[in-house]
């Protein structure tokens, strides 16, 4: 089964943001008229379950990626079948500072 993982994004609007760029240069633009409305159908429904899924638990706006499995049918079919999003927490881990010597603060 095909999958699709994109970079993590500064926000999971973002990463929605970069799948939808995925799919309709993929699966919409270089298709039959009547398969696209089919795939914009099936596209629609992912993206609002997965808004719904965000918005549901306040994490829209916090850094995420996403990674939609599909499977391609017939002349361009986009038959989505799952999809992940990992909310990812950014946080400071240690803080290092670091004194240049005297000879360069005189500079």
């Amino acid at each position: 089964m095909p999958t699709q993982r994109f970079r993590i994004a500064i926000t999971g609007k973002g990463a929605l943001f970069r799948a939808k760029r995925w799919f309709y240069s993929s699966f919409y633009s270089n298709t039959p008229d009547d398969v696209k409305e089919e795939n914009k159908r099936a596209w629609v429904s992912l993206a609002a379950k997965i808004i719904e899924e965000m918005n549901k638990r306040g994490v829209s706006d916090k850094p995420a990626r996403l990674t939609i499995e599909y499977e391609a049918g017939s002349r361009g079919k986009f038959i989505p079948t799952s999809a992940t999003l990992e909310v990812i927490e950014m946080r400071v881990l240690e803080t290092i500072n670091i004194h240049a010597s005297e000879e360069a603060k005189k500079g």
